[in-house]
């Protein structure tokens, strides 16, 4: 009787798992359609400084979004300890669809190969939403750098070891600063900054010779004493047609580039995430974000959802075996 039992109360206890089942996948299916509400900000956080590419082209994209759907959007900075603090606040935000990171390789390809102890997992701690732009690094120089040409600098630099310096503000310009003096078999200091805006105060001053960064970030600075050397993304900057690629100056096997994608927190509900990266596209395709990325030599990255996910790993692979190279990761 006791076998008879169990064998009668079975189809009643799958009937309610079902009915849960049912009651879960209705609840997120009302909660997808309403979403999202245009009455409840979205908070789009910018791991970086505010006049930093990242944060244009967030700025841009809440514009583009506000056009398209009535969103209102809120881009908020938060910068420091290597964009981990604007990240890592992402992480820990409920999955409700109304908090984003836009970021950049840094956090989420570079950091984890360079920082001990990271508070965020790039893969498992997020969901990849849309890729956005995708473009050029390049090597400027300010006023206290003497040289006309990379290839006369790598020469200078080889005959005089840690005389040259260059600036950083991000895991990114670090790691293609340390790459660079690698590939041109120069040895170089390096100087670390908290910000783009206080590295590029010292870079017009004459205080260090040189950054790399992004077009979108150094062009602002041209006219200013700054002035671009060459590109380091394997071809000619249609912005600045005369100014040589670092295989041209001698370096062809030296290449970089950076890109720019958004993220939900893990655990997002996949119908909010999908209607998010709906929006975003349609955004994408406003003035707003166009003018941007076309000021800022910058490509658009058409890459969503598990095409982003692969793309990011593969660039944490290749980030990774460069870090290891340049002997930057967590000391054991």
């Amino acid at each position: 009787m006791r076998i008879s039992r169990v064998d009668t109360g079975w189809p009643h206890f799958r009937l309610i798992q079902l009915l849960l089942l049912w009651l879960v996948i209705g609840l997120g299916s009302a909660t997808a359609q309403s979403y999202p509400e245009k009455s409840k900000p979205i908070r789009l956080v910018v791991p970086f400084n505010a006049g930093s590419s990242t944060d244009a082209i967030g700025r841009a994209l809440a514009r583009g979004m506000a056009e398209v759907a009535g969103l209102n959007v809120v881009v908020e900075n938060m910068p420091g300890a290597e964009a981990v603090l604007g990240t890592r606040a992402v992480k820990q935000a409920a999955p409700d669809g109304y908090t984003m990171l836009l970021t950049t390789l840094s956090t989420h390809a570079v950091n984890p190969h360079m920082l001990p102890k990271l508070p965020y997992d790039p893969i498992k701690d997020f969901v990849p939403l849309v890729g956005v732009a995708q473009g050029p690094l390049v090597m400027s120089v300010g006023p206290a750098f003497p040289f006309k040409s990379a290839r006369e600098f790598f020469a200078a630099a080889r005959a005089n070891p840690g005389k040259y310096t260059f600036g950083s503000a991000s895991a990114t310009t670090r790691l293609a600063g340390e790459m660079l003096g690698q590939a041109a078999g120069i040895r170089l200091l390096a100087v670390p900054y908290k910000s783009f805006s206080d590295l590029m105060t010292n870079l017009v001053a004459g205080e260090i010779h040189f950054t790399i960064a992004d077009v979108g970030g150094m062009k602002p600075f041209y006219g200013s004493g700054v002035r671009p050397l060459a590109s380091v993304s394997g071809k000619r900057i249609p912005a600045f047609p005369d100014v040589p690629t670092m295989q041209e100056e001698g370096l062809p096997s030296y290449e970089a580039s950076v890109w720019f994608a958004t993220y939900f927190p893990a655990n997002t509900p996949p119908a909010i995430a999908e209607r998010m990266r709906d929006l975003l596209n349609d955004a994408a395709k406003t003035k707003y974000v166009t003018e941007v990325l076309s000021t800022s030599s910058l490509e658009p990255m058409p890459l969503a959802g598990q095409e982003l996910d692969a793309f990011q790993r593969a660039e944490l692979e290749k980030w990774g075996k460069a870090v290891r190279a340049a002997n930057l990761g967590p000391k054991q």
